[in-house]
């Protein structure tokens, strides 16, 4: 089976309607983790490395709305958990956006 975590809110405007109905007609599982964008939290962090950790040898796709949150989540389970170089992490999630503000807090935890 396939896996679809989706880190974004259901509310925002460019959501898909009914994404785990959909995701779940097409046989694969869904898994939501709605992280306010202005609020990322450890908790929801936390909540990541579990599915992370669970799902850990099988297919994911891991996907929000811009793919902020996915990067910055990437960045920091590179970096605390797989053990990749703090500067390669830092790299790839530089190529998707530059956290300012509480996404730059989130990411320094």
């Amino acid at each position: 089976m396939r896996h679809v975590v989706n880190l974004g809110l259901h509310t925002h405007p460019k959501a898909l309607s009914d994404e785990a109905g959909s995701v779940a007609g097409l046989g694969m599982n869904y898994i939501h983790i709605p992280v306010d964008f202005q609020n990322p939290t450890d908790h929801d962090y936390e909540q990541f490395c579990a599915v992370m950790e669970q799902l850990k040898e099988v297919p994911i796709h891991v996907h929000c709305i811009a793919n902020y949150r996915v990067s910055a989540f990437f960045y920091r389970y590179r970096r605390d958990v797989l053990g990749m170089n703090e500067t390669k992490a830092r790299a790839e999630m530089d190529e998707i956006w530059q956290p300012e503000g509480v996404w730059a807090v989130f990411i320094s935890r």
